[in-house]
Protein backbone atom coordinates (compact mmCIF):
# COMPACT_ATOMS: atom_id res chain seq x y z
CA UNK A 1 0.00 0.00 0.00
CA UNK A 2 1.27 3.42 -1.14
CA UNK A 3 2.69 5.73 1.88
CA UNK A 4 1.99 8.93 0.38
CA UNK A 5 -0.86 11.18 2.35
CA UNK A 6 -1.92 12.53 -0.90
CA UNK A 7 -6.38 12.88 -0.61
CA UNK A 8 -6.34 10.17 -3.52
CA UNK A 9 -4.28 8.03 -1.70
CA UNK A 10 -6.37 8.28 1.35
CA UNK A 11 -9.16 7.47 -0.83
CA UNK A 12 -7.42 4.05 -2.24
CA UNK A 13 -6.81 2.68 1.80
CA UNK A 14 -10.38 3.49 2.43
CA UNK A 15 -11.29 1.52 -0.12
CA UNK A 16 -8.87 -1.11 -0.01
CA UNK A 17 -9.69 -2.14 4.07
CA UNK A 18 -12.66 -3.17 5.72
CA UNK A 19 -13.57 -1.06 8.17
CA UNK A 20 -12.97 -2.13 11.86
CA UNK A 21 -16.22 -2.45 13.81
CA UNK A 22 -16.96 0.84 14.99
CA UNK A 23 -20.33 2.54 16.06
CA UNK A 24 -22.71 3.33 12.43
CA UNK A 25 -21.27 6.97 12.10
CA UNK A 26 -17.67 5.94 12.50
CA UNK A 27 -15.27 6.73 9.47
CA UNK A 28 -12.73 3.35 9.79
CA UNK A 29 -9.19 5.39 10.73
CA UNK A 30 -7.52 6.19 7.07
CA UNK A 31 -4.15 4.93 7.26
CA UNK A 32 -3.38 2.03 9.89
CA UNK A 33 -1.04 2.29 12.50
CA UNK A 34 1.20 -0.18 10.63
CA UNK A 35 1.31 2.03 7.50
CA UNK A 36 2.25 5.51 8.90
CA UNK A 37 4.54 6.79 6.24
CA UNK A 38 8.33 8.21 8.02
CA UNK A 39 7.06 11.14 9.89
CA UNK A 40 7.32 12.25 12.71
CA UNK A 41 9.12 9.00 13.82
CA UNK A 42 11.21 8.26 16.87
CA UNK A 43 14.42 6.46 16.72
CA UNK A 44 14.83 3.28 18.44
CA UNK A 45 16.39 3.70 21.73
CA UNK A 46 15.09 7.42 21.85
CA UNK A 47 14.39 8.84 25.32
CA UNK A 48 10.34 9.70 25.88
CA UNK A 49 9.87 13.49 25.69
CA UNK A 50 8.78 15.01 28.97
CA UNK A 51 6.60 17.69 27.31
CA UNK A 52 4.75 17.31 23.96
CA UNK A 53 3.42 20.54 22.65
CA UNK A 54 0.43 20.82 20.08
CA UNK A 55 0.91 24.69 18.54
CA UNK A 56 -1.87 25.61 15.96
CA UNK A 57 -1.83 28.88 14.84
CA UNK A 58 -5.19 29.44 13.54
CA UNK A 59 -6.04 30.29 10.16
CA UNK A 60 -2.39 29.53 8.37
CA UNK A 61 -2.55 28.78 5.07
CA UNK A 62 -0.07 27.27 3.24
CA UNK A 63 0.56 29.15 0.90
CA UNK A 64 0.91 32.33 2.89
CA UNK A 65 3.40 30.58 5.29
CA UNK A 66 5.52 29.60 2.23
CA UNK A 67 5.35 32.59 1.24
CA UNK A 68 6.67 34.77 4.14
CA UNK A 69 9.05 31.65 5.63
CA UNK A 70 12.26 33.80 3.99
CA UNK A 71 11.55 36.66 6.21
CA UNK A 72 11.18 34.51 9.60
CA UNK A 73 14.36 34.49 11.23
CA UNK A 74 13.28 33.87 14.78
CA UNK A 75 11.02 30.87 16.81
CA UNK A 76 9.81 29.21 13.45
CA UNK A 77 13.70 29.58 11.83
CA UNK A 78 14.49 27.84 14.99
CA UNK A 79 11.75 24.93 14.75
CA UNK A 80 12.36 24.55 10.77
CA UNK A 81 16.64 23.71 11.91
CA UNK A 82 15.20 20.96 14.21
CA UNK A 83 12.18 19.61 12.18
CA UNK A 84 10.36 18.12 9.36
CA UNK A 85 8.41 20.85 7.05
CA UNK A 86 5.23 19.35 5.52
CA UNK A 87 2.28 20.22 3.71
CA UNK A 88 -0.75 19.04 5.78
CA UNK A 89 -4.42 18.50 3.89
CA UNK A 90 -7.74 18.85 6.09
CA UNK A 91 -9.96 15.68 4.89
CA UNK A 92 -13.80 17.76 4.49
CA UNK A 93 -14.88 21.43 3.80
CA UNK A 94 -15.46 21.49 7.50
CA UNK A 95 -12.01 23.80 7.50
CA UNK A 96 -13.08 26.39 10.35
CA UNK A 97 -11.87 26.38 14.01
CA UNK A 98 -13.81 24.20 15.78
CA UNK A 99 -13.84 21.52 13.11
CA UNK A 100 -10.24 22.12 12.79
CA UNK A 101 -9.05 21.68 16.55
CA UNK A 102 -11.72 18.91 17.17
CA UNK A 103 -9.93 17.19 14.40
CA UNK A 104 -6.25 17.81 15.98
CA UNK A 105 -6.95 16.65 19.11
CA UNK A 106 -9.57 13.52 18.20
CA UNK A 107 -8.11 12.54 14.76
CA UNK A 108 -12.40 12.54 14.05
CA UNK A 109 -13.57 14.52 11.04
CA UNK A 110 -16.94 16.25 10.99
CA UNK A 111 -18.96 13.05 10.07
CA UNK A 112 -17.95 11.29 13.51
CA UNK A 113 -17.10 13.99 15.92
CA UNK A 114 -20.07 15.86 15.25
CA UNK A 115 -18.76 19.14 15.27
CA UNK A 116 -19.52 20.25 12.03
CA UNK A 117 -19.15 24.36 12.38
CA UNK A 118 -18.23 27.04 14.87
CA UNK A 119 -22.17 27.03 15.70
CA UNK A 120 -24.81 25.20 13.66
CA UNK A 121 -28.74 25.23 14.38
CA UNK A 122 -29.92 22.90 16.27
CA UNK A 123 -33.30 21.21 15.75
CA UNK A 124 -33.91 20.17 19.47
CA UNK A 125 -33.29 23.57 20.80
CA UNK A 126 -34.60 25.21 18.10
CA UNK A 127 -31.88 28.03 18.21
CA UNK A 128 -28.27 28.66 17.35
CA UNK A 129 -25.43 26.58 19.21
CA UNK A 130 -21.78 27.03 19.89
CA UNK A 131 -19.34 24.20 19.47
CA UNK A 132 -18.92 24.36 22.87
CA UNK A 133 -21.99 26.53 24.01
CA UNK A 134 -25.47 25.16 24.23
CA UNK A 135 -28.44 26.99 23.39
CA UNK A 136 -28.24 28.56 26.79
CA UNK A 137 -24.60 29.20 26.13
CA UNK A 138 -23.44 27.57 29.01
CA UNK A 139 -19.93 25.61 27.92
CA UNK A 140 -19.89 22.04 27.15
CA UNK A 141 -18.16 19.39 25.57
CA UNK A 142 -21.59 17.40 25.00
CA UNK A 143 -21.21 18.08 21.27
CA UNK A 144 -18.13 16.52 20.52
CA UNK A 145 -19.09 12.62 20.28
CA UNK A 146 -15.72 11.37 20.45
CA UNK A 147 -12.59 11.58 22.63
CA UNK A 148 -9.87 13.81 22.91
CA UNK A 149 -6.15 14.22 23.58
CA UNK A 150 -6.64 15.22 27.04
CA UNK A 151 -8.94 11.84 27.03
CA UNK A 152 -6.12 9.68 26.35
CA UNK A 153 -4.03 11.26 29.13
CA UNK A 154 -6.92 10.82 31.65
CA UNK A 155 -6.98 7.00 30.42
CA UNK A 156 -3.74 6.46 30.58
CA UNK A 157 -3.62 7.87 34.11
CA UNK A 158 -5.32 5.20 35.38
CA UNK A 159 -2.35 2.92 35.22
CA UNK A 160 0.39 5.13 35.76
CA UNK A 161 1.76 5.90 38.85
CA UNK A 162 2.74 9.50 38.01
CA UNK A 163 -0.39 11.37 36.13
CA UNK A 164 0.56 13.27 32.82
CA UNK A 165 -0.96 16.26 32.62
CA UNK A 166 -2.98 18.08 29.86
CA UNK A 167 -3.37 22.10 29.28
CA UNK A 168 -4.40 23.85 26.38
CA UNK A 169 -4.13 27.74 26.38
CA UNK A 170 -6.04 29.99 23.85
CA UNK A 171 -8.08 32.90 23.65
CA UNK A 172 -10.96 31.33 21.82
CA UNK A 173 -13.04 28.84 24.66
CA UNK A 174 -12.94 25.91 21.48
CA UNK A 175 -9.88 26.52 20.19
CA UNK A 176 -8.52 25.21 24.42
CA UNK A 177 -11.01 22.87 24.84
CA UNK A 178 -11.84 20.47 21.93
CA UNK A 179 -8.23 19.54 21.31
CA UNK A 180 -8.58 17.66 25.04
CA UNK A 181 -11.53 17.16 24.23
CA UNK A 182 -13.75 15.48 27.73
CA UNK A 183 -10.96 16.13 30.26
CA UNK A 184 -7.52 17.92 30.86
CA UNK A 185 -7.29 21.73 31.79
CA UNK A 186 -8.59 24.32 28.58
CA UNK A 187 -7.67 27.88 29.59
CA UNK A 188 -9.32 30.82 27.78
CA UNK A 189 -10.01 34.61 27.12
CA UNK A 190 -12.96 36.01 28.68
CA UNK A 191 -13.56 39.37 27.47
CA UNK A 192 -16.59 39.71 29.85
CA UNK A 193 -14.18 39.66 32.78
CA UNK A 194 -11.29 40.37 30.27
CA UNK A 195 -9.34 37.96 32.35
CA UNK A 196 -8.55 33.99 31.53
CA UNK A 197 -11.27 31.13 32.79
CA UNK A 198 -11.51 27.68 32.61
CA UNK A 199 -14.06 24.66 33.25
CA UNK A 200 -11.24 23.42 35.58
CA UNK A 201 -9.17 26.33 36.55
CA UNK A 202 -5.74 25.50 38.13
CA UNK A 203 -5.08 26.66 41.72
CA UNK A 204 -2.86 29.40 39.76
CA UNK A 205 -5.15 30.66 37.69
CA UNK A 206 -6.77 33.61 39.80
CA UNK A 207 -3.56 34.49 41.17
CA UNK A 208 -1.81 35.08 37.21
CA UNK A 209 -4.94 37.26 36.68
CA UNK A 210 -4.53 39.37 39.33
CA UNK A 211 -0.52 39.85 38.94
CA UNK A 212 -0.98 39.75 35.36
CA UNK A 213 -3.67 41.01 34.47
CA UNK A 214 -5.21 42.00 30.76
CA UNK A 215 -7.00 44.89 31.37
CA UNK A 216 -3.89 47.44 30.90
CA UNK A 217 -3.61 46.43 27.48
CA UNK A 218 -7.02 47.79 26.72
CA UNK A 219 -4.99 50.93 25.95
CA UNK A 220 -2.19 49.36 23.66
CA UNK A 221 -1.50 51.34 20.26
CA UNK A 222 -0.44 48.12 17.44
CA UNK A 223 2.37 50.41 15.21
CA UNK A 224 4.03 48.28 12.46
CA UNK A 225 7.40 46.87 13.96
CA UNK A 226 9.50 48.22 10.63
CA UNK A 227 6.51 50.09 7.78
CA UNK A 228 9.31 50.56 5.71
CA UNK A 229 10.21 46.91 5.37
CA UNK A 230 6.40 46.07 5.41
CA UNK A 231 6.17 48.06 2.43
CA UNK A 232 9.10 45.85 0.80
CA UNK A 233 7.94 42.64 1.58
CA UNK A 234 4.10 43.30 0.65
CA UNK A 235 4.71 44.95 -2.49
CA UNK A 236 1.83 47.20 -1.51
CA UNK A 237 0.74 49.99 0.42
CA UNK A 238 -1.15 49.61 3.43
CA UNK A 239 -5.41 49.47 3.14
CA UNK A 240 -4.91 48.07 0.03
CA UNK A 241 -7.68 47.03 -1.56
CA UNK A 242 -10.08 44.80 0.46
CA UNK A 243 -8.91 44.94 3.75
CA UNK A 244 -11.67 46.08 5.96
CA UNK A 245 -10.38 45.77 9.48
CA UNK A 246 -12.30 44.39 12.31
CA UNK A 247 -13.30 44.91 16.42
CA UNK A 248 -13.48 48.15 15.74
CA UNK A 249 -10.32 48.80 14.03
CA UNK A 250 -9.87 50.66 10.40
CA UNK A 251 -7.92 49.22 7.27
CA UNK A 252 -5.11 51.29 8.03
CA UNK A 253 -2.41 51.75 10.99
CA UNK A 254 -1.65 52.30 13.80
CA UNK A 255 -4.66 50.67 15.53
CA UNK A 256 -5.70 52.00 19.35
CA UNK A 257 -7.45 49.17 20.93
CA UNK A 258 -8.26 51.76 23.43
CA UNK A 259 -10.22 53.90 20.69
CA UNK A 260 -12.37 51.50 19.33
CA UNK A 261 -15.97 50.50 20.63
CA UNK A 262 -14.99 47.61 22.73
CA UNK A 263 -11.48 47.43 23.57
CA UNK A 264 -11.97 44.12 25.14
CA UNK A 265 -12.73 42.82 22.13
CA UNK A 266 -10.15 43.90 20.14
CA UNK A 267 -7.44 42.16 21.82
CA UNK A 268 -8.77 39.28 19.71
CA UNK A 269 -8.14 41.07 16.32
CA UNK A 270 -4.16 42.22 17.47
CA UNK A 271 -0.84 40.44 17.94
CA UNK A 272 -1.05 41.24 21.31
CA UNK A 273 -3.34 38.32 21.40
CA UNK A 274 -0.90 36.19 20.69
CA UNK A 275 1.66 37.45 23.36
CA UNK A 276 -1.20 37.00 25.88
CA UNK A 277 -1.14 33.12 25.25
CA UNK A 278 2.34 32.22 24.32
CA UNK A 279 2.49 34.50 28.34
CA UNK A 280 0.26 32.14 29.62
CA UNK A 281 1.79 28.92 28.38
CA UNK A 282 5.18 30.33 29.73
CA UNK A 283 3.38 30.36 33.32
CA UNK A 284 1.40 27.28 32.68
CA UNK A 285 5.03 25.63 32.18
CA UNK A 286 6.60 26.88 35.46
CA UNK A 287 2.96 26.36 37.44
CA UNK A 288 2.24 23.09 36.33
CA UNK A 289 5.79 21.69 36.45
CA UNK A 290 5.27 21.16 33.13
CA UNK A 291 7.94 18.03 31.64
CA UNK A 292 9.70 18.60 35.34
CA UNK A 293 9.30 14.50 34.99
CA UNK A 294 9.55 11.31 32.88
CA UNK A 295 5.83 11.04 32.75
CA UNK A 296 5.19 13.02 29.59
CA UNK A 297 2.77 15.93 29.58
CA UNK A 298 1.02 17.51 26.86
CA UNK A 299 0.45 21.42 26.27
CA UNK A 300 -1.60 22.85 23.68
CA UNK A 301 -1.15 26.34 22.73
CA UNK A 302 -3.71 27.71 20.17
CA UNK A 303 -2.97 31.27 18.49
CA UNK A 304 -5.74 33.05 17.49
CA UNK A 305 -5.40 36.70 17.02
CA UNK A 306 -4.18 35.31 13.51
CA UNK A 307 -7.64 34.38 12.42
CA UNK A 308 -9.00 37.63 12.93
CA UNK A 309 -6.08 39.36 11.58
CA UNK A 310 -6.47 37.68 8.64
CA UNK A 311 -10.70 38.24 8.50
CA UNK A 312 -9.89 41.62 8.69
CA UNK A 313 -7.27 42.18 6.36
CA UNK A 314 -5.99 39.45 4.06
CA UNK A 315 -2.66 38.03 4.70
CA UNK A 316 -1.19 39.76 1.65
CA UNK A 317 -1.83 43.07 4.31
CA UNK A 318 0.67 44.79 6.04
CA UNK A 319 -1.16 43.64 9.38
CA UNK A 320 -1.21 39.88 8.63
CA UNK A 321 3.11 40.07 8.21
CA UNK A 322 3.27 42.20 10.68
CA UNK A 323 1.51 40.36 13.30
CA UNK A 324 3.54 36.88 11.68
CA UNK A 325 6.61 38.53 12.40
CA UNK A 326 5.82 39.67 15.97
CA UNK A 327 5.04 35.95 16.76
CA UNK A 328 7.85 34.83 15.12
CA UNK A 329 9.98 36.75 17.79
CA UNK A 330 7.93 36.13 20.33
CA UNK A 331 8.24 32.35 19.39
CA UNK A 332 11.63 32.36 19.57
CA UNK A 333 11.78 33.22 23.65
CA UNK A 334 8.80 30.58 24.13
CA UNK A 335 11.08 28.07 22.47
CA UNK A 336 14.22 28.87 24.69
CA UNK A 337 11.84 28.66 27.58
CA UNK A 338 10.85 25.31 26.65
CA UNK A 339 14.80 23.90 26.79
CA UNK A 340 15.29 26.18 29.74
CA UNK A 341 12.57 24.59 31.36
CA UNK A 342 12.33 21.39 30.12
CA UNK A 343 15.26 20.63 28.53
CA UNK A 344 16.75 20.61 25.15
CA UNK A 345 15.76 17.92 23.01
CA UNK A 346 13.64 16.20 26.00
CA UNK A 347 10.50 18.27 24.97
CA UNK A 348 8.34 17.78 21.09
CA UNK A 349 6.25 19.53 19.17
CA UNK A 350 3.59 19.76 15.82
CA UNK A 351 3.35 23.20 14.95
CA UNK A 352 0.28 23.53 11.95
CA UNK A 353 -2.83 25.08 11.51
CA UNK A 354 -6.61 24.58 12.14
CA UNK A 355 -7.59 25.69 8.63
CA UNK A 356 -5.75 27.89 5.39
CA UNK A 357 -7.41 30.32 3.99
CA UNK A 358 -8.17 31.96 0.67
CA UNK A 359 -5.96 35.12 -0.58
CA UNK A 360 -8.04 38.21 -1.30
CA UNK A 361 -11.47 37.20 -3.10
CA UNK A 362 -13.42 38.20 -6.29
CA UNK A 363 -16.39 37.43 -4.73
CA UNK A 364 -18.28 37.39 -1.14
CA UNK A 365 -21.91 35.89 -0.79
CA UNK A 366 -23.56 36.31 2.84
CA UNK A 367 -26.02 34.16 4.48
CA UNK A 368 -28.62 36.26 4.17
CA UNK A 369 -28.31 36.09 0.84
CA UNK A 370 -28.71 32.13 0.87
CA UNK A 371 -31.55 32.29 3.13
CA UNK A 372 -33.18 34.77 1.04
CA UNK A 373 -32.84 33.18 -2.05
CA UNK A 374 -33.53 29.46 -0.35
CA UNK A 375 -36.55 30.94 1.13
CA UNK A 376 -38.28 32.65 -2.01
CA UNK A 377 -37.80 28.89 -3.59
CA UNK A 378 -39.19 27.03 -0.72
CA UNK A 379 -42.29 29.56 -1.19
CA UNK A 380 -42.95 28.04 -4.76
CA UNK A 381 -43.58 24.87 -3.40
CA UNK A 382 -45.06 25.55 0.03
CA UNK A 383 -46.14 29.49 0.05
CA UNK A 384 -45.50 32.09 1.57
CA UNK A 385 -44.01 31.89 4.94
CA UNK A 386 -40.98 31.60 7.06
CA UNK A 387 -39.10 27.95 5.69
CA UNK A 388 -35.97 28.44 6.62
CA UNK A 389 -34.18 28.20 9.88
CA UNK A 390 -30.83 28.83 9.30
CA UNK A 391 -28.08 29.10 6.53
CA UNK A 392 -25.14 29.61 8.03
CA UNK A 393 -21.87 27.62 6.06
CA UNK A 394 -22.15 24.58 5.79
CA UNK A 395 -25.64 24.34 5.24
CA UNK A 396 -28.73 25.45 4.72
CA UNK A 397 -31.63 24.00 7.73
CA UNK A 398 -35.64 24.32 6.95
CA UNK A 399 -38.04 25.38 9.63
CA UNK A 400 -39.94 22.34 11.52
CA UNK A 401 -43.06 23.84 9.94
CA UNK A 402 -41.07 23.12 6.55
CA UNK A 403 -39.95 19.96 7.11
CA UNK A 404 -44.01 18.76 8.32
CA UNK A 405 -44.59 19.63 4.45
CA UNK A 406 -45.51 16.65 2.41
CA UNK A 407 -43.72 18.90 -0.87
CA UNK A 408 -40.63 19.60 1.47
CA UNK A 409 -39.39 16.77 -1.09
CA UNK A 410 -40.02 19.44 -3.88
CA UNK A 411 -38.69 22.37 -1.84
CA UNK A 412 -35.97 20.81 -0.99
CA UNK A 413 -35.31 20.51 -5.03
CA UNK A 414 -36.15 24.43 -5.95
CA UNK A 415 -33.89 25.35 -2.88
CA UNK A 416 -30.93 23.48 -4.55
CA UNK A 417 -31.36 24.94 -8.17
CA UNK A 418 -31.76 28.42 -7.11
CA UNK A 419 -28.58 28.87 -5.06
CA UNK A 420 -26.83 26.76 -7.59
CA UNK A 421 -27.65 30.18 -9.49
CA UNK A 422 -25.21 31.72 -7.74
CA UNK A 423 -22.19 31.98 -9.55
CA UNK A 424 -19.65 31.83 -6.28
CA UNK A 425 -20.84 28.27 -4.91
CA UNK A 426 -18.42 25.32 -6.12
CA UNK A 427 -21.46 22.92 -4.73
CA UNK A 428 -24.94 22.99 -3.51
CA UNK A 429 -26.35 19.35 -3.02
CA UNK A 430 -28.84 17.74 -1.02
CA UNK A 431 -27.49 16.29 2.65
CA UNK A 432 -29.16 13.16 1.95
CA UNK A 433 -27.38 11.98 -1.35
CA UNK A 434 -23.61 12.40 0.45
CA UNK A 435 -24.08 11.55 4.19
CA UNK A 436 -23.07 8.48 5.78
CA UNK A 437 -20.93 5.23 4.22
CA UNK A 438 -17.79 7.50 3.44
CA UNK A 439 -15.65 4.44 3.05
CA UNK A 440 -17.53 3.42 0.06
CA UNK A 441 -17.04 7.52 -1.78
CA UNK A 442 -14.62 9.03 -3.69
CA UNK A 443 -13.27 12.44 -5.00
CA UNK A 444 -15.83 14.95 -3.84
CA UNK A 445 -18.18 13.16 -2.57
CA UNK A 446 -16.10 11.66 0.16
CA UNK A 447 -14.77 15.11 1.61
CA UNK A 448 -18.38 16.05 1.48
CA UNK A 449 -19.32 13.30 3.30
CA UNK A 450 -16.50 13.78 6.16
CA UNK A 451 -17.89 17.02 6.21
CA UNK A 452 -21.66 16.16 7.22
CA UNK A 453 -22.73 15.04 10.28
CA UNK A 454 -26.00 13.08 9.51
CA UNK A 455 -27.92 14.14 12.71
CA UNK A 456 -26.67 17.53 13.15
CA UNK A 457 -26.24 19.23 9.06
CA UNK A 458 -28.58 21.03 7.61
CA UNK A 459 -31.27 19.55 4.53
CA UNK A 460 -28.44 21.32 2.12
CA UNK A 461 -25.00 21.29 2.28
CA UNK A 462 -22.95 24.25 -0.03
CA UNK A 463 -19.50 25.36 -0.15
CA UNK A 464 -18.01 28.21 -2.33
CA UNK A 465 -15.89 27.73 -5.69
CA UNK A 466 -12.06 29.26 -5.49
CA UNK A 467 -12.19 32.35 -5.10
CA UNK A 468 -15.51 33.43 -3.56
CA UNK A 469 -16.24 33.17 0.27
CA UNK A 470 -19.50 33.30 2.16
CA UNK A 471 -19.81 35.14 5.17
CA UNK A 472 -22.42 37.16 7.60
CA UNK A 473 -23.99 40.27 6.38
CA UNK A 474 -23.59 42.39 9.67
CA UNK A 475 -19.78 40.74 9.40
CA UNK A 476 -17.92 41.44 6.60
CA UNK A 477 -14.34 39.70 6.12
CA UNK A 478 -11.41 41.31 3.70
CA UNK A 479 -11.27 37.28 3.50
CA UNK A 480 -12.23 33.75 5.15
CA UNK A 481 -12.13 29.72 4.54
CA UNK A 482 -14.41 26.94 4.35
CA UNK A 483 -14.63 24.95 1.17
CA UNK A 484 -12.81 22.43 -0.63
CA UNK A 485 -10.55 24.47 -2.22
CA UNK A 486 -6.71 23.63 -1.53
CA UNK A 487 -6.12 27.43 -0.17
CA UNK A 488 -8.76 26.13 2.82
CA UNK A 489 -7.30 22.37 3.01
CA UNK A 490 -3.72 22.88 2.99
CA UNK A 491 -1.35 23.77 6.10
CA UNK A 492 2.16 23.91 7.23
CA UNK A 493 3.12 20.82 9.67
CA UNK A 494 6.28 21.37 11.47
CA UNK A 495 7.08 18.33 13.14
CA UNK A 496 9.51 17.93 15.93
CA UNK A 497 9.70 14.67 16.88
CA UNK A 498 11.56 13.20 19.85
CA UNK A 499 15.35 12.00 19.25
CA UNK A 500 15.12 14.95 16.62
CA UNK A 501 19.10 16.54 15.00
CA UNK A 502 19.51 20.10 13.79
CA UNK A 503 19.87 20.16 10.33
CA UNK A 504 20.02 23.32 8.01
CA UNK A 505 16.77 24.97 7.67
CA UNK A 506 14.50 23.96 4.49
CA UNK A 507 12.81 26.81 2.24
CA UNK A 508 10.32 25.28 1.57
CA UNK A 509 8.60 22.22 2.30
CA UNK A 510 8.84 18.46 1.52
CA UNK A 511 6.77 16.93 -0.81
CA UNK A 512 5.60 14.67 1.52
CA UNK A 513 1.52 15.44 2.44
CA UNK A 514 -0.13 14.82 5.84
CA UNK A 515 -3.57 13.74 5.98
CA UNK A 516 -4.60 15.67 8.98
CA UNK A 517 -6.65 12.94 10.68
CA UNK A 518 -3.14 11.34 11.72
CA UNK A 519 -1.99 14.13 13.94
CA UNK A 520 -3.87 13.15 17.04
CA UNK A 521 -2.49 10.01 16.71
CA UNK A 522 1.65 10.82 16.12
CA UNK A 523 0.97 13.25 19.48
CA UNK A 524 -0.43 10.17 21.22
CA UNK A 525 2.59 7.85 20.17
CA UNK A 526 4.97 10.48 21.76
CA UNK A 527 3.04 11.18 24.85
CA UNK A 528 2.81 7.12 25.00
CA UNK A 529 -0.82 6.94 25.54
CA UNK A 530 -3.62 5.14 23.46
CA UNK A 531 -4.25 7.29 20.49
CA UNK A 532 -8.19 9.09 21.05
CA UNK A 533 -9.51 6.75 18.01
CA UNK A 534 -8.90 3.55 20.08
CA UNK A 535 -10.58 4.68 23.18
CA UNK A 536 -14.64 4.01 24.50
CA UNK A 537 -17.37 6.56 23.29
Amino acid sequence: MSVRLELLGLMAVLAACPAPPRTPVRVPNPVPATQDPAVGVVAPGTAAPRLVVLLVVDQLPAWAFTAKRAALTGGFDRLLREGEWHTGRHPSAATTTAPGHALLGTGEPSATSGIIANSWWDRDAQAVVESVRDAKHAVTTAYLRVPGLGDAMAAANATRPIAGKAIAVSLKDRAAILPLGHAGVPIWYDPKTVAWTSTNPPAWLAEENRTHPIRPHLKDVWRPLDPARLATLTGIADAAPGELGDKGFGPTFPHDLGATKDPAQAIYAAPIGNELVLDLATTALAQEQLGADDVPDLLVVSLSANDYIGHAWGHESWEAWDALLRLDRRLEAFVSELDTRVGAGRWAMIATSDHGASPMPKGAITYQQLEDAANKAAATELGGGDWIADAHFPSVYLTKAALAQKDRAKALRKIVFALRSFPGLARVERTSDFAGHCDTRTGDAFRLCLTIDPQRTGEIIYVPRPGWIVMGADDPHATAHGSLNDYDQLVPVIMLPPGRTPHAAPARPSETTIQMVRVATILARWLGVSPPSNLPR
